[in-house]
């Protein structure tokens, strides 16, 4: 016979110290999995978020490079202003660009096998890129009326001031189509600043930035790329032709560079551009913080509930930290200066924007940013008889 002890099983308080360990291994496990899979899908989305950017930089950088700089051709970038919250008056501004660029023979001619005038294009194209804000919330509703309590939360209404849709079109120079006139015409805006419908295709949404700087001929690159007034300066709109088009009272970016001569028989084009692109996913306002208080216009310190979740904050944001970091509250940009226990130091008015009162609960956006610089040449033949 086998001896009892080599017979005898597991006792009670053996199988609940085993079930115990087990159940304790099974939760650090499964931690360390959520862990692993939380990691994998913030990477994910900041690698679709990256090759959604580039694949736009991309293509607003062929047309730059791709400008046509004789007689025909033309370069109109502007600020418009928006009122987005229907309060009477404007708080966000968008960039709306229009050029004329020379075009691949396979998209005219796949642009001329849907046109009627097979004679249009010359070689070359009319570009329109807008920036609009994503919706209109319109008339802000009267406290403690029906509308209101239908309007829902406040801060709701303020989260979409921050975000636009960038649209992009394209048709072929001197089309005579009514349906769509040219994108330089008078009759292709609307009142509100708005494309005509049905002119350009949507790019992208979730755009938080789009910047456009352009270098005159005057203008130095060595120490930094800054927006003003001086001939030494960038300046933020360009009007090829120096007719006046963009509008000053909009916003003063749209004013002429100092000191830019007459565009005589050919435009003026740049001498270098660089542009911003600035995006933020549906998914990353879970993990935006917000406002802990009210503040003022003047305030240069603002008050958040998490300042965790912040550019430049964490351990894998030492290469962010050496870039300048900004975030928008409402439609206002702030530059940040510093992050110390739930204050943040901020720049306000930053990128063209005015330091306005925010309401405690307002959402702080910020997103991944792609810079690009391109040359222009400024001299190009044209075989124009």
């Amino acid at each position: 016979m086998r001896p009892a002890a080599a017979r005898r099983g597991l006792t009670l308080v053996e199988l609940v110290v085993a079930a115990g360990l087990l159940s304790i291994l099974m939760v650090v496990l499964f931690g360390l999995l959520d862990s692993f899979l939380s990691m994998w899908e913030r990477s994910e989305q900041r690698r679709q978020l990256a090759e959604g950017s580039l694949g736009i930089v991309d293509l607003l950088a062929e047309d730059f490079a791709a400008l046509e700089g004789g007689t025909r051709g033309d370069l109109l970038c502007e600020w418009v202003a928006f009122d987005v919250d229907g309060d009477g008056s404007p708080e966000t501004k968008w960039p709306r660009l229009r050029l004329v660029r020379r075009a691949s023979q396979a998209r005219l001619a796949q642009l001329q096998a849907h046109a009627a005038d097979r004679e249009a294009g010359e070689g070359l194209l009319e570009v329109c890129w807008a920036l609009l804000p994503a919706r209109t919330l319109g008339p802000r509703p009267v406290a403690g009326s029906a509308s209101a309590a239908a309007a829902g939360d406040a801060a709701a209404r303020r989260d979409g001031l921050a975000e636009g849709f960038l649209w992009r079109g394209e048709r072929l120079y001197g089309s005579r189509d009514a349906t769509h006139p040219s994108f330089f015409s008078t009759a292709f805006v609307s009142g509100t600043g708005r494309p005509q419908p049905g002119a350009l295709d949507e790019v992208s949404g979730g755009v938080l930035w789009l910047g456009m700087q352009f270098a005159t001929e005057s203008s130095s690159l060595h120490d930094d790329w800054r927006t003003g007034s001086d001939p030494a300066d960038v300046v933020a709109s360009w009007d090829a032709w120096n007719r006046g088009r963009p509008d000053a009272d909009a916003h003063w970016w749209n004013e002429p560079a100092a000191g830019m001569p007459a565009a005589g028989d050919r435009p003026r084009l740049p001498r270098r551009v660089r542009f911003e692109l600035e995006l933020e996913r549906p998914g990353d306002l879970k993990r935006r913080t917000r406002l802990e208080r009210l503040v003022d216009a003047r305030a240069s310190t603002l008050a958040v509930l998490d300042d965790e979740r912040l550019p430049g904050v964490g351990p894998a944001a030492a290469a962010e930290r050496e870039a300048p970091r900004y975030v928008c509250v409402d439609a206002e940009w702030m530059r940040v200066l510093a992050v110390s226990a739930g204050a943040v130091q901020v720049q306000r008015g930053a990128r063209g924007t005015t330091p306005r009162a925010h309401e405690a609960g307002a959402l702080v956006h910020y997103g991944t940013t792609l810079v690009r610089e391109v040359p222009i040449a400024l001299h190009r033949e044209d075989w124009t008889p």
